[in-house]
């Protein structure tokens, strides 16, 4: 089902990238008719940037993470670029720490235990990544 999903969403986005190139090129096609020919070739340029901006998001929009705190174990799974990755952590004895943002740096949001460090919640905006922190710390803490 997520398969399908994730194919639906693919196809749509290369039929916007394909109503996008026929636009460019029929106003491309015509600045060429008028005798305008150097627009074509950066109309070409420009669809060749498109296109690969189009493939690059297309990577990245099947990348995920997902924290679960279950009993007395948090489990972190994530898919980044099709590999798979899934570990599992003690409740209790997991480190949860937010490093302050310096400069114009975003904090990151690391999960320490046995030595191990993981970051989690690159994907979220800043104040989310905090937030989330925040309730990790929470429910980690309680004995």
């Amino acid at each position: 089902m997520v398969a399908r999903h994730e194919d639906r969403l693919g196809r749509g986005r290369w039929l916007a990238f394909a109503l996008l190139a026929a636009s460019t090129g029929v106003i491309g096609v015509c600045f060429l008719a008028a005798g305008a020919w150097p627009v074509l070739p950066w109309t070409l340029v420009e669809l060749a940037g498109l296109a690969v901006a189009f493939h690059l998001i297309g990577r990245r929009a099947r990348d995920w993470e997902r924290l679960v705190v279950r009993g007395d174990r948090v489990i972190v799974e994530r898919s980044v670029r099709g590999a798979h990755e899934r570990r599992e952590f003690n409740r209790w004895w997991l480190r949860v720490e937010i490093d302050p943002a310096g400069g114009e740096r975003d904090p990151h949001l690391t999960l320490r235990f046995a030595g191990e460090a993981m970051h989690f919640g690159n994907a979220l905006p800043a104040a989310r990544r905090i937030e989330v922190a925040r309730t990790l710390r929470r429910l980690t803490s309680c004995r």
